[in-house]
C-alpha cells in the first residue's frame, strides 16, 4: 500500500533515444547504475558511515533525481541509449555545476533549460491568422504591453503562443469550463506534460506562473505588485554548491557493483575550488537591501499610527482593540444561515413585501452587518472614517483609497497587526519563523528591583526600562526542540505589544478563536468572523496592508509599470544593524533612538554589534558606504579614503580607475559620480539594480578586510551645555593587490 509520504519512481514511463523503455533489457545496467546511486546517501555503507535523518536523506535524493533527469534530457548529446553513462566526464559534470553556479533563480529550471525549451515550443506552434485575430478580440489582455520584469521568455508571438495553449486547454479549470478560461493564469501541468512527459521524472518540476501567457488579468491583493525582495540572477553560494557536488559524487559508489553499466568516476578535479576559478559565487543568505529612508520612516509612522488608535487603556471602547473585540464578540453572536435573519420574513409567507425585505440580508449576521454593526463603533473612529466594521471587497476599485481614508475596522487590523510587526521585527531582528510561534499572550518578561522575572506586569504600571521578550530561537536545540530567549525590549514598544496580548487573552475568553489556538499576530476570517493565528504568508500581507497603508516607495520598472517595496522581515533583520550606521546622517534620529530606549549612540553600537552576527553588520556596512559613495551627504567623514575606495571599485567593475562612479537611472546602468543627484521621486529598476550590484562589490571587500568601517567616539557639549556622545565614521581602504 502507497502512503503519502510514499515516493514511487515509475522507471518504466521513461524512454530512451532509441524508442526502447528504460527497463528493457537492453538498458538495465543503466537503470541498475540510477538505482544503487538513488539509494546510496542514506546507505551507512556507502557514505562513509553517517547516520542521516529522513529529512536529510529525502533531499539528498531528490537532488540525485534532479541529476539523473539532467542525464536523460542530455540523452542525445551523451548518446545514451548507445554509451549509457561512459560520456558522462568531468567535462560533464563541470558544465552542470557551472549551470547551478550561475542559475537564475531556480537550479531545476536552469538544468532542464525549461524557460528555452517552452520559448522553442510555442514560437514553433501552427495556429491560423484568423483564429488569432478572433482570440485577440476576445482576449485582449494577451494583446498587453509587458513590463520588462514579466518577460522571460520573450516569445516571438505571444498571441499566436496563447491561442494556441487555448486549444491545449491550458487555461481551462478541471471541472465545469466549457469555454475554457476560468484558470486566466495558466495551468503550468500542461506545459509539463507537453515538455517532459516520457523523458524524464516529472512529479517534483514545478513551473512557475508565466505573466507572457496570461489570458486576463489576475487579481492581487496588493496595490502594486512587489519589487522582488531577494537577489535573482547571480547563482550559487559556495556551501549549496558543494551540497550539489556531494550528491554527484555519490555516483562513485557504483565502482564496485555488479550489472551495473561502465561509467567515469568522477575526480578529484571537479570541486568548489574550480568552480570558483571559472565563476562568481554569490553571498550566502543575501538580500535586497531597502532604502533607508523607507525602513526608518515607515518604524516612525508604524509607531504614530499605534499612538493614534492604542492610546492608553483608560475607558472601554477608545482603544482599537477594545472596540474590535467588542464588535467580535457581538458578530459571533449572530446566526450566519439562510432565512435567520427576523427583520426579513420568508420569501413564500404573506408578510414577506418585495418592495422592502426583497434586498433585505436573509441572515441575521448579515443584517447586522449592514445596518447595526455601525453604531458599535466608537464615536473617535467614526471621527477617524471608520464607516463599516466588515472588510472592503477586494473588487472594488477604490478599495485602497478607502483603505487609507480608515474606513474600514477589519482593514485597520490588519495594518495595525502589521504596525506592530514592524515594531517588533525591526527592534527584535527576529526570524519570521520565530515571530509568528509567539504565544498569544505572555510573551513579555518584566525584571523587577529585586531581578524576579515576572510574567503578569502591566508596562502601564512597570513604567521603565526592565522589559524582554521572550520567544524561541530556531536553528537551535536538539530534535525538534529550540532553545527559548529573552531579548530586551524597549518599553515603549513593549506596551503595543501587551495590549495586542490583552486583546489575544480575551478574544480567547470569548471564543473567538477559530481552532482553539491563537499566536501572538493573529487574523480575523471575513466571512465567519473568528481569529486564526497568522502563518509567514498571513505575517507578509499584514505587512502589505501596512506598505499600502503608508503609500511606501515606488520603483519604474518601464513601459508605465510601477512597483512597490513592501518590506519583509528578512529585510528588517538588516534594518536592526543599520539603525547605528545611518544615525550619522538621519534627521529623525533623536527620535528613533528615543523609542529604542538607547541614551546614547555608543549604547546603541554596542547593543547592535553584541547582538547581531558578522554577516548582518557587513551587510549593514556594506549598505552605508555605497550610499556615502553615491550620495549627495556622505555620512564618512574622511574624503581622501571615499576617492581610494571610489577609484578601487571603478577599476574592479570597469578596468578603469578614472571612470566615475553614479549610478544612472536611465536604460543603462552606468557608473559616473559627477552628477551629484540623489534617487529621483520614483527610481528606474536599472538604478537598483546597479546600486545592489555595487553592494555586493563592497561586500565583497569588507569580508576580505581589504576595507574596513567603524566609529570614532567623542564626547561633545549640546547646546544646553551638556556633554554627550557623538562619532565619526571611520573608512580604511588597506593597499590591494593588482588594483
Amino acid at each position: 500500500m502507497i502512503t503519502k509520504k510514499t515516493k514511487e519512481i515509475r522507471w518504466c514511463d521513461i524512454t530512451l533515444g532509441d524508442g526502447k523503455l528504460l527497463t528493457s533489457d537492453k538498458h538495465k545496467p543503466l537503470l541498475n547504475a540510477f538505482k544503487f546511486w538513488l539509494i546510496a546517501y542514506d546507505n551507512p555503507h556507502e557514505n562513509g558511515g553517517k547516520l542521516v535523518s529522513s529529512k536529510t536523506a529525502v533531499k539528498k535524493y531528490n537532488q540525485i533525481l534532479v541529476l539523473i533527469n539532467t542525464i536523460l534530457l542530455n540523452g542525445d548529446s551523451l548518446k545514451l541509449p548507445e554509451f549509457h553513462l561512459q560520456k558522462v566526464t568531468d567535462e560533464f559534470w563541470l558544465k552542470l555545476l557551472l549551470t547551478i553556479a550561475k542559475h537564475s533563480g531556480s537550479v531545476i529550471n536552469e538544468l532542464y533549460e525549461t524557460n528555452s525549451r517552452i520559448k522553442d515550443l510555442l514560437d514553433n506552434v501552427v495556429v491560423p491568422t484568423e483564429e488569432v485575430e478572433a482570440f485577440k478580440v476576445k482576449y485582449p489582455h494577451t494583446t498587453r504591453e509587458l513590463a520588462s520584469d514579466d518577460m522571460t521568455l520573450n516569445l516571438k508571438d505571444r498571441v499566436k503562443a496563447c491561442c494556441w495553449l487555448h486549444k491545449q486547454r491550458y487555461y481551462a479549470n478541471k471541472t465545469r469550463d466549457k469555454y475554457g478560461h476560468r484558470k486566466p493564469q495558466g495551468n503550468n501541468v500542461v506545459l509539463k506534460k507537453l515538455l517532459f512527459e516520457g523523458i524524464i521524472f516529472t512529479d517534483d518540476i514545478t513551473i512557475p506562473t508565466i505573466p507572457e501567457l496570461e489570458l486576463k488579468p489576475i487579481p492581487i491583493s496588493t496595490e502594486y505588485k512587489a519589487i522582488a525582495n531577494k537577489e535573482r540572477g547571480n547563482g550559487s553560494s559556495p556551501d549549496s554548491l558543494g551540497y550539489w557536488l556531494n550528491v554527484i559524487k555519490m555516483i562513485n559508489t557504483n565502482v564496485d557493483k555488479i550489472g551495473v553499466c561502465d561509467f567515469r568516476p568522477v575526480t578529484s578535479d571537479i570541486s568548489v575550488a574550480t568552480i570558483q576559478k571559472l565563476a562568481t559565487l554569490r553571498k550566502q543568505g543575501r538580500t535586497k537591501t531597502l532604502p533607508p529612508e523607507f525602513v526608518f520612516d515607515l518604524f516612525r509612522d508604524s509607531y504614530e499610527l499605534l499612538k493614534q488608535f492604542c492610546p492608553p487603556p483608560k475607558e472601554k471602547g477608545i482603544n482599537f482593540w477594545a472596540n474590535m473585540l467588542d464588535l467580535l464578540v457581538e458578530a459571533n453572536s449572530k446566526l450566519s444561515g439562510q432565512d435567520t435573519n427576523p427583520q426579513r420574513p420568508n420569501s413564500r409567507s404573506m408578510a414577506f413585501d418585495e418592495s422592502l425585505h426583497w434586498n433585505m440580508p436573509t441572515s441575521e449576521l448579515g443584517h447586522w452587518l449592514k445596518f447595526e454593526a455601525i453604531d458599535l463603533v466608537h464615536s473617535c473612529f467614526k471621527k477617524l472614517g471608520v464607516k463599516q466594521f466588515e472588510a472592503i471587497s477586494s473588487s472594488d476599485k477604490s478599495r485602497h483609497t478607502r483603505i487609507r481614508n480608515n474606513e474600514s475596522m477589519l482593514e485597520l487590523f490588519n495594518i495595525l497587526q502589521g504596525a506592530v510587526q514592524l515594531l517588533v521585527g525591526a527592534i527584535m531582528a527576529r526570524r519570521v519563523d520565530e515571530l509568528v510561534s509567539m504565544k498569544p499572550y505572555g510573551n513579555l518578561v518584566y525584571i523587577d528591583d529585586h531581578g524576579k522575572s515576572l510574567t503578569d506586569s502591566n508596562p502601564y504600571i512597570d513604567d521603565n526600562e526592565g522589559w524582554s521578550l521572550r520567544f524561541s530561537v530556531k536553528k537551535t536545540g536538539i530534535k525538534g526542540k529550540n532553545l527559548t530567549e529573552v531579548r530586551p525590549i524597549p518599553l515603549s514598544i513593549a506596551r503595543f505589544v501587551w495590549q495586542l496580548e490583552q486583546f489575544n487573552q480575551q478574544a480567547i475568553e470569548s471564543s473567538l478563536d477559530k481552532k482553539g489556538e491563537l499566536c501572538l499576530f493573529n487574523y480575523i476570517d471575513t466571512q465567519t468572523f473568528k481569529m486564526g493565528k497568522r502563518n509567514s504568508d498571513g505575517f507578509n500581507a499584514a505587512f502589505d496592508a501596512l506598505c499600502d497603508y503608508f503609500e511606501t516607495a515606488t520603483v519604474e520598472i518601464g513601459n508605465g509599470k510601477y512597483r512597490r517595496h513592501y518590506v519583509r522581515q528578512h529585510q528588517l533583520r538588516r534594518f536592526f544593524a543599520l539603525v547605528f550606521f545611518w544615525s550619522k546622517g538621519y534627521e529623525n534620529m533623536e527620535a528613533l533612538r528615543w523609542m529604542l530606549a538607547h541614551s546614547d549612540l555608543e549604547h546603541l553600537h554596542n547593543y547592535i554589534t553584541e547582538s547581531e552576527s558578522g554577516a548582518v553588520l557587513n551587510s549593514a556596512k556594506a549598505s552605508t558606504i555605497v550610499q556615502s559613495v553615491i550620495g549627495r551627504k556622505s555620512m564618512i567623514d574622511d574624503l581622501n579614503e571615499v576617492e581610494k575606495l571610489r577609484k578601487t571599485i571603478a577599476k574592479r567593475l570597469t578596468n578603469d580607475a578614472s571612470r566615475m562612479l553614479y549610478v544612472k537611472a536611465l536604460d543603462e546602468a552606468v557608473w559616473d559620480f559627477e552628477d551629484g543627484n540623489e534617487y529621483q521621486t520614483v527610481p528606474h529598476i536599472k538604478k537598483l539594480q546597479a546600486e545592489q550590484d555595487l553592494e555586493n562589490e563592497v561586500l565583497t571587500l569588507l569580508e576580505d578586510g581589504s576595507i574596513a568601517l567603524y566609529p570614532e567616539f567623542f564626547t561633545v557639549e549640546n547646546e544646553n551645555g551638556e556633554e554627550v556622545k557623538s562619532f565619526n565614521l571611520i573608512l580604511k581602504v588597506n593597499e590591494l593587490e593588482n588594483e
